[in-house]
């Protein structure tokens, strides 16, 4: 299957790539408190994978994300390396490039890829969320497994242990028929 690269350009604003990937240890009860700490260091990466759904389409990932300060790089690789995009979002730019050509753009990431790209999605709100916690800027709503903000589900299926805390490790995301799991195999929060 090749990825539709209109839906890999959306999902890029996930995640990017990590240097010295920091081991986890077995499944743990998720506890959202333990992990602000760690989303407000001015750098952190993880690396996993992406599957994104909707009434049209669906595609599966590798997903790489690297925040540095205030600077977020996600990059997307399809299946057995077919397609490769990559999103840079910091002070009000997007830069994308899909290999063949970088566009840089400015504004709402959320508005420039929907209108780039035609699907919404919370791309401000990602950062936090990887995190198992609510985007502070957004009111939100808590729930037993996770929460709701912005008309999106975010639920937490699994966590594992990182530094001595219980990060996510299966995150679901949903809003109307749009389904966006991801799945952190590792994290760098060096």
């Amino acid at each position: 299957m090749i990825i539709n690269r209109r839906y890999l350009g959306l999902c890029c604003l996930l995640l990017a790539s990590a240097c010295s990937l920091v081991p986890e240890s077995g499944v743990d009860v998720y506890r959202p408190f333990e992990t602000q700490a760690f989303q407000a260091r001015r750098q952190w990466a993880f690396a996993g994978r992406l599957a994104v759904a909707d009434e049209r389409e669906s595609f599966t990932a590798s997903l790489n994300w690297r925040h540095r300060d205030g600077r977020d790089d996600v990059e997307l690789v399809g299946p057995l390396a077919q397609g490769r995009l990559a999103i840079s979002v910091s002070d009000g730019a997007v830069s994308i490039d899909d290999g063949e050509s970088r566009q840089q753009f400015y504004g709402s990431a959320e508005e420039i890829l929907f209108e780039r790209l035609g699907v919404r999605m919370p791309v401000e709100s990602l950062k936090y969320w990887v995190f198992g916690i609510l985007d502070p800027a957004v009111e939100g709503l808590k729930l037993d497994a996770g929460f709701m903000q912005a008309g999106w589900r975010v639920t937490f299926r699994e966590s594992h242990r990182v530094e001595a805390a219980s990060l996510p490790k299966k995150i679901n995301i949903e809003k109307d028929r749009t389904k966006i799991k991801v799945i952190v195999d590792q994290w760098d929060l060096s």
